[in-house]
């Protein structure tokens, strides 16, 4: 065999090595924060979750790499989906804002060329110049405009000088 191949095999072991290095890191992090959570030793959470509880504690240090047969049983046991233990929660709060939320309220003002709205997210709470744009430009939450044409209006308050 050739020098070339040897290396791309190397690298390519090494990249799987790394690989499960970061998955087995993700798992054992979640896992130590739902037995915190859930006030569980490793020998009740593995109870829970149907393992045993020297091979729990295997996976709860990242030094076991479990199967997908055994991520079912964690799943299973802390009654969470496979993405709520693998995805980070900053992660999936940011998937939230993938959810359209229905624009339902704009801002009125009267100005010289007459009466004039401005559509207002109903994330971030701020005002913007475009309609049917499909984001807020300042959050960034997806919009729905299906609601818009019978949005309530809501009128800033007048400084009275006095």
């Amino acid at each position: 065999m050739s020098k070339k191949f040897y290396v791309f095999k190397l690298k390519t072991l090494l990249y799987k090595k790394r690989v499960f290095v970061m998955f087995s890191d993700k798992l054992s992090t979640a896992i130590l924060q739902l037995c915190d959570a859930h006030k569980w030793s490793y020998e009740v959470a593995s109870e829970h979750c149907m393992l045993s509880s020297r091979y729990f504690g295997d996976i709860a240090r990242g030094k076991a790499v479990p199967s997908i047969n055994t991520l079912e049983k964690l799943c299973i046991g802390f009654h969470l989906l496979p993405n709520d233990i693998l995805v980070e929660p900053m992660a999936s709060q940011e998937l939230v804002f993938r959810i359209p939320l229905e624009v339902s309220e704009c801002i009125g003002y009267q100005g010289l060329y007459g009466f004039t709205t401005y559509p207002i997210c109903p994330q971030c709470q701020h005002s913007f110049d475009r309609e049917y744009q499909e984001f807020c430009d300042r959050c960034g939450q997806r919009l729905c405009w299906r609601r818009y044409p019978g949005a309530r209006i809501i009128f800033p308050k007048q400084e009275q000088d006095g």
